[in-house]
């Protein structure tokens, strides 16, 4: 990695629209392909447990090591960030990510565990980028340009799900070894992480125009993490920000882990299909992170799109749990694309409002903070759903307790921050429901729910 350093392009030169340009769409391809690194073990699980002989929850403690590391990564990584500069840590994720992948590869069980980790310290890619587009992007297109970068979350999932299933499937004839080969599981993994390596070489031309700020004398400390924290969980509108980044990181994990593998094993649709399900929601996220952008950007509020987000999120998730056998894949897909367009669709709003509440120098570092608490979501949700799904072999309960925390954001919300403690915060946010805006908000919410409800109704009967 060391002789990236000698190539770079020359980007002084250019005006500050074609700088931002550039940032954001090396930004948004890096993260396209980290989100397709973050796919392969949910498309991969059945396989894999098949292969081993282990149940499918498996893949719950497999996603829970994972954020394990990944909280650890994320509230840790400002440092990091500051020291070798985001661009240079953005590829070392990708690096990260290319080595997991080929442990997967490997085919030995034992090792998953360490697969698991090194997916997780990855997380640094997202507060890298972060810090990147923070200094290049004016104030009043910051979301915007966070909402265009971040879609790079479901062009990763159009591509992983139409990737993946055909490098399942892919078989070719080699003459040199004179015989057929099918990549199957562990071909996939190899294959992908050769993708991922050439990405992170792709980067390195700009990687010195925007690490030209790196402080290469800086400590790095273990104190940067419970500071870190302090300053999130002090600072309250950050703090009602990272409890969104929480109840919608719990939306965005069940759906990435165990969707697919409800369609396969849930519902027996094929690897195909239920990949083909997955990028055509995944296709809608798209425009619909594009367009909270556009509205962040002068029309509405953050606070209140954040609020919807939690709110129709929510209502998605319990649409998910009355899915069964009965359902056409056109009905299932357009519940996906609901749940895509709001559950998985935040991240752009989100990170633009942590950008602006956060100190100018430290953006990274209290993005990191504020995705600790997404990394944690991420962590307990699929195990609590994995349990669930060993235990009861249902896939909808989990999808349920989902929808809980997403409503609760839908109220904190509609309310202005509420300064004080944890528990201060409860209490205002129980206050807010019972004002005026309040008893509207949940009239409002019963009233979507209802409509939403007839409307899919009408749509199957029709």
């Amino acid at each position: 990695m060391t002789g990236f350093n000698r190539a770079g392009l020359n980007l002084g030169v250019l005006g500050w629209r074609s700088i931002l340009a550039i940032a954001t769409v090396s930004m948004l391809f890096q993260q396209a392909f980290s989100y397709v690194c973050q796919m392969v073990m949910p498309v991969l699980a059945d396989r894999l447990a098949a292969e081993f002989g282990i149940s499918r929850g498996w893949l719950g403690a497999y996603l829970f090591m994972q954020h394990l590391m990944a909280i650890a990564a994320a509230v840790g990584c400002g440092g990091f960030i500051i020291r070798y500069g985001p661009l240079r840590i953005s590829q070392y994720a990708l690096i990260l990510m290319a080595c997991s992948l080929l442990i997967t590869a490997a085919g030995v069980l034992w090792l998953l565990p360490l697969g698991a980790l090194l997916l997780g310290a990855a997380a640094v890619s997202t507060p890298a980028s972060s810090q990147i587009l923070a200094r290049v992007s004016p104030p009043h297109l910051a979301p915007f340009i966070f909402s265009v970068k971040q879609t790079g979350v479901p062009v990763g999932s159009l591509i992983g799900g139409l990737l993946l299933p055909f490098l399942l499937g892919l078989v070719f004839y080699s003459a040199t070894l004179g015989t057929t080969i099918r990549l199957g599981a562990y071909g996939t993994a190899l294959v992908t992480a050769f993708i991922v390596v050439m990405v992170a070489v792709l980067l390195q031309p700009i990687r010195e125009y925007f690490d030209s700020e790196r402080r290469p004398d800086v400590r790095l400390c273990v104190s940067d993490l419970p500071q870190t924290l302090r300053l999130v969980v002090t600072n309250y509108p950050l703090r009602d920000i990272a409890f969104s980044a929480f109840a919608f990181g719990g939306l965005q994990s069940i759906f990435a882990g165990f969707f697919i593998l409800y369609l396969i094993d849930g519902l027996q649709y094929s690897e195909t299909s239920a990949g083909t399900v997955f990028a055509l929601a995944s296709f809608s996220a798209i425009w619909a992170r594009i367009a909270w952008g556009v509205l962040g950007t002068s029309l509405v509020a953050p606070r209140y799109i954040l609020a919807g987000i939690g709110l129709v999120g929510g209502i998605a998730a319990i649409m998910i749990t009355w899915i069964d056998h009965t359902w056409s894949s056109y009905e299932i897909t357009a519940v996906a694309i609901l749940y895509n367009i709001t559950g998985l669709s935040w991240h752009g709003i989100l990170l633009s409002e942590t950008a602006r509440l956060a100190p100018a120098d430290k953006v990274g570092g209290v993005t990191g903070g504020v995705l600790s608490f997404t990394s944690v979501a991420m962590m307990i949700y699929p195990v609590m759903y994995g349990a669930i799904l060993a235990t009861t072999g249902s896939y909808k309960i989990g999808f349920i307790i989902t929808a809980v925390p997403s409503f609760m954001a839908f109220m904190i919300f509609m309310a202005k921050p509420v300064e004080g403690s944890w528990l201060s915060t409860l209490r205002g946010a129980a206050a807010a429901v019972a004002t005026w805006r309040g008893l509207y908000a949940i009239v409002t919410a019963a009233v979507t729910g209802v409509l939403a409800g007839i409307g899919l109704y009408t749509m199957r009967v029709g």
